[in-house]
Order: C-alpha cells, then sequence, then structure tokens
C-alpha cells in the first residue's frame, strides 16, 4: 500500500510538470475555454518548441524524484532504489547527478555503515515486478499520448496514417449522432481509460459552455470492430425519470437544420490527452424526397453571353453563401484532362428574385467592379458539362446538380449579311452609290477625297499597313476582323472561317437526320460569283448512348470546290481527331466514329443548290477502326458496293446497315448483277428455241459489251444477310450456302444488315447491291373460315412490283390446314413465297419456292395457324399462284 502511496506522489509530481509545462501555452485558451483538456502541440515550430519545453520540465520532475527517492534512508524505500538503479534511464540521470555518491549508498539503520543499493537483494520478485508493471505503464501512456508527435516503434503502424478523416459521424434517423473513430493501437488499448467527446457548430469553437465537453468512461465504449470503437449520443433529454443508465450520452443541445457542427473525439490515456480526433457532420433540412424538391439548374450559352438560374431547393436557401461552379469542357468529368474551370460565385453577385426566394441568376460575365470573377467565354458550338451546388459554410456545400449544354453560336445571320451592299459586286469589288461597282485597291480610295457615301472610301486609310489587315487600299485594325461587320468596303474581312460565323445544333437521339440551313435572301442583287460568298459555318454535334457507335451518311453533299469543306470529328468537338474532310459535288458516303460523338462542319448557303443533307443512326461498340468504303448506313434507298479488297489489304469485315424510313415498310435488296445475269440467261434460252445463229451472234456482242453474263461475284465474296442489325438475328441470305443463292432478299422487319468478309483472293470484282423499300400495308389479310381461295394480286393477270402481301388463317383448335396449289409461276430468284407453321413470319417454314412449280400440289400445317407471305421486285412480273385451302 505504501509502495502505490509513493508511485502516486511520483506521477502527481510527473503529472504537475506536464501543466507547469503547458501553462504559458494554455493560460489563455482555458481563460477562453474553460473546457478545454489538454492540449497537445501540433507540427507548428511553435508546437515543436512546446513540446521540448514540456520534455525539459519532465526530466527536470524526474531528477527531483530520483534524487528525492535515492537520499531515503528508510528500508521501505529500499525495492525502490533498486528499480531505480536497474532502469538504464535513471541510471543514467544518476550517473550525471551531483548527488550520485547518495545514490549509490544509503546509511543502515542505528550503525554508522552503508550499503549500496546494488546490494539490497531483500525485496521480493513480486514487489520487483509489481515496481517494473507501474513503471511500464507509465511509459506507455505517455507512448500513446504522444505517438502522433514522436517515433515510437512498439506503435502499430496505423498511428502514423492518423487524421481528421479516421473520425466519422452520421446522424440516425432519431436524430442521434453515432461516432466512430480508430484506436492507434491494441497496445494503447491497454492504458485508455475513455475520451472526452465535443459537439459544436462551426465556427463557434469559443462560444459553447463548459458542459459541452462529454467525458466517457472505456467501459461505455462500444467496440464495433476489431480496430474501431463508437458510441451513440442520443438528442439532449427533456426529463430524466427511473434509474438512469451510466453509459446513455446526450447532446448538450439540439442539432440545428442547415446547420454544420464539428465532433471531436480525444483519447483519455490515464488523464493524459491524445490526438485530438475531428470531422465535421451537417444537419440536413427536412424536405420531400419528391423529385421536384430537387435543385434546379438551367443555362443558356448564346454567343459570349452566359445566363444561369439556381434554384435552391434544399431548404437551407437562407444559409446560403455563394455558388460553386465546376465548368467541364467537352462533358468528361475528369480532372486529369485538364479540362475543368471551378468558379466561386458569391451570393451578393446573385440576382434573387422578387417572387421567388430560392430562385437566382446570374449572367456572365459579370461587373468586375461589382463582382470580381475570374471568366473565361466559352468557345462556340462546343459541349460544356455543368455541375453546380451551393454552399453554406466554409466546409459545408449541398448536393450537386449537373447539366449539359452547347455554347450556342449565332442562330441568325446579323445584318451585314443579308443586307449589306457588297453582294452587288464581284469579289474585291465594292458598291460606291455613286460610281457603281469599283475595284478595292482603285486610285479613288483613300486619295483625300469623299467619292461615296459617308465618305467610306476614306476610313482605315494607311498605305504602310504594319499592323493591320489590308484590302485594297484600306488597312483596318487586327480587332475589327471577323467581329461580325463588314468594315472592309469589299468586306474580305469578314468570311466562312471566322468564329463568331457558328450556327450551332445538337441531336441526342439514337438516329436523326440534318442538313443546311437556309441563309436569308440578300436585300439587293447578287453577283453571279458571290452566291456562294453568302454562307455561314453550321456546326452539329451527335451525342449518343454510351457504348454506342454513330454511322453518318451524307445523302447529298454539295460545297464551293477547295473553299467550304465538311468536316468530321471522331469526338465531341473540332478538337477531336478528323475524320474525313471533303469539298465539292460528291456521291453519298459513309462515316464511323469510334465512340458515342461525332462533330461536323458544314457550310449553310444561300442558294439551295449548295448544302449538305445527312442522317445518322447509332449501333453497338466495335473495336474496329473505321476504313472509308468498308460498310455504311443507308435509310431509304441507295447502293451497296463491295469494298475494294485489292487496294486495302486491312479491310477483312464489313457492314452495312439499313433502314427503311417508315417502320411498316419493308427493304428489297436486288443484286443487279445477278439480275443482269439471270434476265440474259433467260433471253439466250428463248434464242436458242427460235434461232440458233442469231443467239450466238448476240452472245459474242453481249459477253464484249456487257461482261455481266458471267456467274454474280456472289462465288468469290462471303454475303451474309441478316433481318435486324444483328448476327443474332435471321440469315435472309448466306452467299456460302448454294442452295440461297439468289437475286433479291428481303427484310421481315424494317432493318436489315449485310456483312461483307473477305475473300481468299484480294481482287477487286465489281459488285454492288440496290437497296428499295416496299409500302403496301394495304395489302395484309385475315381469314378464320374452314375453307378459301388465296390468289396473288390481279390473278390470272400478272401481280404488281414491289407488293408484301401477307394471309393470316387461323381456324378453329384442334384442326389442321391444308393447303392445295392449283398454279404457280413467279420470277424465278426475285419473287418469292412463304408459308410458315404458325402465326407469324418467326414460325416454322413450311415452304419457300420462286420460279414455275408443276401443280397440283399440297402442303398441310401442324397447327391449326398458317401464315403466308408473297413478296416481289421491281423487275419482271409473272401470273403469281393460286391456292385453295381446306381443314383437315
Amino acid at each position: 500500500m505504501k509502495l502505490r502511496l509513493i508511485f502516486f506522489v511520483f506521477f502527481f509530481v510527473y503529472r504537475r510538470s506536464t501543466v507547469i509545462g503547458q501553462a504559458t501555452v494554455d493560460l489563455k485558451q482555458n481563460e477562453e475555454n474553460p473546457t478545454a483538456a489538454p492540449v497537445i502541440p501540433d507540427g507548428t515550430p511553435e508546437g515543436q518548441l512546446s513540446l521540448v519545453e514540456r520534455l525539459e520540465t519532465m526530466e527536470k520532475a524526474f531528477r527531483a524524484i530520483v534524487s528525492a527517492l535515492s537520499n531515503q534512508s528508510n528500508d521501505l524505500f529500499a525495492p525502490i532504489k533498486e528499480i531505480l538503479v536497474q532502469d538504464p534511464s535513471v541510471r543514467s540521470f544518476l550517473s550525471s547527478a551531483s548527488f550520485l555518491p547518495n545514490v549509490t549508498t544509503t546509511p543502515v539503520n542505528g550503525t554508522d555503515k552503508y550499503v549500496t543499493i546494488e546490494s539490497s537483494k531483500q525485496a521480493t520478485k513480486e514487489i520487483l515486478q509489481q515496481g517494473k508493471n507501474m513503471v511500464d505503464t507509465l511509459k506507455g501512456v505517455v507512448k500513446c499520448s504522444l505517438a502522433h508527435l514522436v517515433d515510437i516503434n512498439n506503435i502499430d503502424d496505423l498511428n502514423s496514417r492518423l487524421n481528421g478523416s479516421s473520425l466519422t459521424a452520421v446522424l440516425t434517423s432519431k436524430e442521434s449522432v453515432e461516432i466512430n473513430w480508430p484506436m492507434p493501437s491494441a497496445e494503447c488499448l491497454k492504458f485508455s481509460t475513455g475520451v472526452w467527446i465535443r459537439v459544436y457548430q462551426s465556427g463557434d469553437q469559443h462560444k459553447w459552455p463548459a458542459e459541452t465537453l462529454l467525458t466517457v468512461p472505456q467501459k461505455c465504449v462500444k467496440k464495433s470492430s476489431k480496430t474501431l470503437y463508437s458510441i451513440v449520443l442520443s438528442p439532449p433529454s427533456i426529463s430524466a425519470t427511473g434509474k438512469k443508465d451510466p453509459c446513455n450520452f446526450h447532446l448538450t443541445k439540439s442539432l440545428t437544420q442547415c446547420r454544420s457542427y464539428v465532433v471531436q473525439v480525444i483519447p483519455n490515456y490515464q488523464s493524459l490527452r491524445g490526438k485530438t480526433l475531428r470531422t465535421e457532420i451537417v444537419v440536413p433540412p427536412k424536405i420531400s424526397e419528391d423529385p421536384s424538391m430537387k435543385s434546379l439548374l438551367t443555362a443558356v450559352a448564346n454567343g459570349d453571353l452566359w445566363k444561369l438560374n439556381w434554384k435552391d431547393n434544399s431548404g437551407c436557401e437562407p444559409q446560403m453563401t455563394s455558388l460553386n461552379l465546376k465548368i467541364f469542357q467537352d462533358g468528361f468529368v475528369d480532372s486529369l484532362r485538364q479540362n475543368v474551370s471551378t468558379i466561386k460565385i458569391p451570393r451578393s453577385c446573385l440576382r434573387q428574385h422578387a417572387n421567388d426566394d430560392n430562385l437566382f441568376t446570374m449572367v456572365l460575365p459579370a461587373n468586375q467592379q461589382t463582382c470580381p470573377i475570374d471568366w473565361k467565354p466559352l468557345d462556340k458550338c462546343r459541349k460544356y458539362r455543368l455541375e453546380m451546388s451551393s454552399q453554406y459554410t466554409d466546409t459545408w456545400n449541398g448536393p450537386s446538380t449537373s447539366l449539359e449544354i452547347l455554347a450556342k453560336g449565332h442562330e441568325v445571320a446579323n445584318n451585314s449579311l443579308d443586307s449589306n451592299e457588297i453582294w452587288r459586286c464581284q469579289r474585291k469589288y465594292f458598291y460606291c452609290e455613286y460610281n457603281g461597282c469599283w475595284p478595292s485597291d482603285h486610285s479613288y480610295v483613300c486619295n483625300g477625297q469623299n467619292h461615296c457615301r459617308n465618305g467610306r472610301d476614306e476610313q482605315y486609310c494607311d498605305p504602310v499597313c504594319k499592323v493591320g489587315f489590308k484590302c485594297g487600299r484600306q488597312c483596318i485594325p487586327n480587332e475589327l476582323v471577323c467581329n461580325g461587320n463588314f468594315d472592309c468596303l469589299d468586306g474580305s474581312d469578314e468570311d466562312y472561317t471566322c468564329s463568331y460565323d457558328n450556327m450551332c445544333q445538337q441531336f441526342t437521339n439514337s438516329s436523326g437526320n440534318f442538313s443546311s440551313l437556309i441563309i436569308p435572301k440578300p436585300a439587293y442583287e447578287i453577283s453571279s460569283d458571290r452566291m456562294s460568298d453568302i454562307v455561314r459555318k453550321t456546326a452539329v454535334l451527335i451525342s449518343v448512348e454510351p457504348n454506342h457507335q454513330i454511322w453518318l451518311t451524307f445523302e447529298k453533299c454539295v460545297t464551293s470546290e477547295n473553299k467550304h469543306f465538311v468536316k468530321i470529328y471522331d469526338g465531341p468537338y473540332s478538337t477531336s481527331p478528323l475524320l474525313l474532310s471533303r469539298s465539292g459535288s460528291l456521291s453519298p458516303f459513309s462515316v464511323r466514329s469510334s465512340s458515342n460523338e461525332l462533330y461536323v462542319e458544314f457550310p449553310s448557303y444561300y442558294d439551295v443548290t449548295y448544302g449538305i443533307t445527312a442522317v445518322y443512326s447509332s449501333i453497338n461498340a466495335t473495336s474496329e477502326p473505321f476504313i472509308p468504303g468498308c460498310g455504311g448506313y443507308i435509310k431509304g434507298e441507295g447502293l451497296i458496293s463491295a469494298p475494294n479488297y485489292s487496294a486495302n489489304t486491312d479491310i477483312t469485315d464489313c457492314f452495312w446497315f439499313l433502314e427503311t424510313k417508315k417502320s411498316e415498310d419493308t427493304i428489297v435488296l436486288s443484286n443487279s448483277d445477278f439480275l443482269s445475269y439471270q434476265r440474259m440467261k433467260s433471253i439466250s434460252t428463248t434464242a436458242r428455241t427460235y434461232d440458233s445463229d442469231e443467239y450466238d451472234s448476240w452472245q459474242v456482242t453481249s459477253i464484249s459489251s456487257h461482261g455481266s453474263t458471267v456467274p454474280p461475284p456472289a462465288n468469290s465474296l462471303s454475303i451474309i444477310i441478316y433481318d435486324g442489325w444483328s448476327t443474332k438475328g435471321l440469315v435472309l441470305y448466306d452467299g456460302e450456302a448454294k442452295d440461297q443463292r439468289r437475286a433479291v432478299a428481303y427484310s421481315i422487319s424494317n432493318k436489315m444488315m449485310v456483312h461483307f468478309t473477305s475473300p481468299g483472293i484480294r481482287v477487286q470484282t465489281p459488285f454492288s447491291w440496290t437497296v428499295s423499300r416496299i409500302s403496301t400495308p394495304q395489302c395484309n389479310h385475315t381469314f378464320d373460315g374452314s375453307n378459301g381461295i388465296i390468289k396473288s394480286p390481279n390473278y390470272p393477270l400478272v401481280y404488281s412490283h414491289l407488293s408484301d402481301c401477307r394471309w393470316n388463317i387461323d381456324v378453329k383448335p384442334g384442326l389442321k390446314i391444308r393447303l392445295l396449289f392449283g398454279f404457280f409461276e413467279t420470277q424465278d430468284q426475285a419473287d418469292f413465297l412463304y408459308v410458315y407453321d404458325g402465326p407469324t413470319v418467326y414460325s416454322k417454314l413450311l415452304f419457300e419456292k420462286s420460279g414455275v412449280v408443276t401443280t397440283p400440289f399440297e402442303i398441310t400445317s401442324t397447327s391449326n395457324q398458317v401464315f403466308i407471305r408473297f413478296i416481289t421486285d421491281a423487275n419482271t412480273a409473272l401470273p403469281g399462284f393460286l391456292i385453295i385451302y381446306s381443314t383437315v
């Protein structure tokens, strides 16, 4: 018991030394905030100096304690002296102290003899162990309290990583605060006697009373995982009834909505303070889950002006101090791209609507004197992604709302374009009201005399023109070039390349179309060679869903050759890789993107004979690169040509995607070479029958002049045609299967895909398919009687071209349907009759035939439903067929 008393005195002196060493540092803080626990110095120079002063004070205290104990003559202190001498750190104190003789020898009561401490071996092992444990405890407490400031090898590595983010605090549905924090190490857990917890409003650290500091004993701390501990602080208690739970802790004050609070947890190591862990929480407002209550953002960027509307529906609008705006160029939310701008807009710069306190408006650029915001105008016709959030405190932002916009250019041609008189004269000339058209370098220009109205011919006269834009005999300042007004007499300072000239559109649907805009007709007559100069650059951004690519086809492309180009960029803006750049009068062509975005620039003219018309559609993404001439997209009618395998060895698989403009239409894919071969074959058979000599003469002529009397190139090319846009779709034609070779393929839906693969011998074979459509929705029939007659349109006369007729026979369940064919004659390998054992074209195929078939013959179904389809192309027409059906 006495030994414990001595140790208590030892610890008290040590503890008092920490207070003395910190007194000068904490005095002011304790006056302002009497609740503060002893403060551990931080990593600043002042904090490090404070730590040194504390350690020196502690050393002096230890020296005093050791000196006092070493000079005690009572045998009671012999075990303590033994412990002191055995500890190397204490021996270092003794060896350097002036009282060393007194430490090493001790007088024996009643005699004049001295015995050394080292020779005192009478202490029991139990007492020695107890003393050693006390010293170890003291060491451990000091180590754990200073673990974040000094290098202690036996403290877990986790200790060195502790920071404010190690502490988490969460508001529960019951308005309680659940706090979780880590223990620096398992070793420190042995010395922990609990924690101090403090919760106060951000920015008000010194305003909250002393009772805000909660002392939580270790027994009340819950272990939530191997290294995490937690406690729940309940809302303030209104009244206490019954027996109180000593581990039930309450917040000292209710937390207010839309406020930010600091949560501090301070480890308590037997009254020594460990590192303060700190985090912040925000008390959200109680708002409805209705999506309409979320904060709303709208923005319009037109030219150099940008208007923002922000509606803060968080419920915390009165506390809002500013708006945080992030602008992501091209819509990429990726800081590594170096394309992110961050702008902080003070509330004072926002205009609050009179009828809606939550609605704010901002126009950029703003007045730099009243609202200094670093603002850079957006690029015209470029896509941006905006992220906006309200800021309520220095550390609390509300949830962000995002929006994608396209920064607009000049949607309507300016007055100088549609009413200026420069169009009256040919290029490099200008119109002078009193003298007609003059060349811009006429001697009367800049000769000191006014010859034209308002003296226009005597403006911007600088014969040297070292700095500026020279046009004829004029020299205009560079800042007037591409400013939207014709400052040169001949108008050469404003042309197609001017960036302001852009008119922009964006398409986000999976498919669509666009064309050149029509420039308003100028008010004056137009010189013939200036027709193509009345032009505006137009930009279109196509953005489809992720993991898709875009096929874009130009059905019309007529521009001023080598002057106005159609440019297609593989990405969201003109900084993306250039896929194609073309000018002049071009045949239809297709391009494919490598991502889900394409950016297209093209001219819009006053003259409607110029311009472009384009269609696009999205497809599932592929890793294959785009190669011009390898595949394409056709919507409506067009022509498919075989890839030029001999010219490009990189071509392997090429896909064509076909689609009708109306969903109810059918695609007809005709092999023109094969049809020519079939017709010549038919003619040759007839010629042989009537006049052998005449046939031989025709055959020689045909072979030499047409060259298409040989079998079609399907013999050398691998072609597969699918219904729909997937290789999992129904195969309509397989060039490798001899029984499927035909002149025409018909779709079932309104989409079709043609797949070319490289031939064994890479030679260029002239080959093409013609794409057309069938639109006969009226040719649909239904029969439900036990018998009836089905015949081709106009039978026994010839049937119509481009027909898709369908009959559905549905009789009573349990019965079967028998079809008796009385006549059958159609165009071979072109006009087909299909019979399905079921109600749709996806049922089992019972019969597929074209050409001439000997009748009569029968077909019997296995169910009570049959679907019949007869489809024809635009070539030869014959009588067709006659069917009599009955039930069995």
